[in-house]
């Protein structure tokens, strides 16, 4: 039944956020089928024993399988009950008006930001578990130039300037993307693997004003998406990939996450609660206030459901402090890369 219900992605997610430990560290050796997986993770989890807990992940996180939920709940009842506590009645401030109770009572949580909700947790954890596997640090000879993430089975996203920089020093044929580059609990560094690059499937610039002191004089054109798109030489299907698809609407003081390799180093993410400033040349490009570092280039923004927003690919060039950094929307780059005839790069 499990396999069935989640792939080789979930699974490590569920185990992680069952255990503390990865699936093919503590568990189970990897290259095998998931039911063989399946029937090993079991073997062992029964040995802690901490089934319990594992099947307590996967209940929560498919709230559609109800035959399975079923089943789970037949081996240990105290899931489900576990899982259908009553919330607490919260009461909020919002726009300076009192949302009270049913005693009329005022309370002391306050709606300060109306667009900043809360999140569940574990299902928002889960997802960055997800989403880190697909992050790489874009690099030539070792050497760092920027930031992908996977749109598709075997194609990395990152900027057009980031290869660009590759050809111009005369590595673009060296091109490699690092995935699992990552600071460990113990500060250690695990250098992750390393991915050769096997060509630039298809690629835009960006305009020639942002590569300058003033990126808006001229404004960029529509076709000036500095994006481009590499073809990897193994699949790295395992992993998942970010779906492209036109990002949900955005407003001003929407947070915003972008996952990067800043300066090169370790993966990590920043949060900007009051990120957005807003839409920039009638839509081509989206500001926001989140930081980033060079390296960050290609980098993916992120809205806090984790929706993918746009491509991150520049920073206010002006000396002092800085006032805004830049993303190209990431529906601009979808339907360019469709219109390119290479739709099938992005996967189902």
């Amino acid at each position: 039944m499990l396999s069935q219900a989640v792939d080789l992605h979930q699974l490590e997610s569920y185990v992680f956020l069952a255990t503390g430990d990865r699936l093919f560290v503590a568990f189970v050796g990897e290259g095998q089928p998931l039911k063989v997986t399946l029937e090993k993770l079991i073997e062992a989890l029964e040995l802690v024993p901490i089934t319990k807990e594992f099947l307590r992940v996967v209940y929560q996180n498919k709230p559609y399988q109800t035959a399975l939920r079923a089943y789970i709940v037949s081996l240990f009842p105290e899931i489900a009950g576990g899982s259908m506590q009553v919330a607490p009645t919260l009461e909020f401030q919002q726009e300076g008006g009192l949302i009270r109770d049913k005693s009329g009572q005022p309370s002391l949580e306050r709606f300060v930001k109306p667009r900043l909700k809360a999140i569940d947790a574990q299902v928002w954890l889960a997802k960055f578990e997800t989403i880190k596997r697909q992050v790489c640090r874009v690099e030539a000879l070792e050497q760092p130039l920027g930031t992908g993430f996977l749109i598709g089975p075997q194609t990395v996203l990152t900027n057009w300037h980031v290869a660009e920089a590759a050809r111009k020093a005369g590595v673009a044929g060296k091109l490699a993307c690092r995935f699992d580059y990552a600071r460990m609990s113990d500060n250690s560094i695990d250098a992750g693997i390393v991915v050769p690059v096997a060509e630039i499937a298809l690629e835009r610039p960006c305009s020639d004003a942002e590569t300058t002191s003033q990126p808006d004089a001229p404004p960029p054109q529509p076709q000036q998406l500095d994006f481009a798109a590499l073809n990897l030489s193994t699949s790295q299907r395992d992993r998942g990939y970010q779906k492209l698809a036109p990002p949900p609407p955005v407003a001003k003081g929407d947070p915003l996450i972008i996952v990067q390799h800043p300066d090169g180093e370790p993966l990590r993410f920043a949060i900007d609660t009051d990120a957005v400033i807003g839409l920039m040349h009638d839509g081509l490009r989206l500001r926001y206030s989140t930081n980033t570092a060079p390296g960050s280039s290609g980098s993916p923004c992120f809205n806090m459901d984790w929706n993918l927003l746009a491509l991150h690919h520049l920073g206010d060039p002006l000396h002092g402090p800085a006032s805004y950094n830049q993303g190209v929307p990431i529906g601009l780059i979808r339907d360019a890369i469709v219109a390119g005839g290479l739709g099938a790069l992005l996967g189902g």
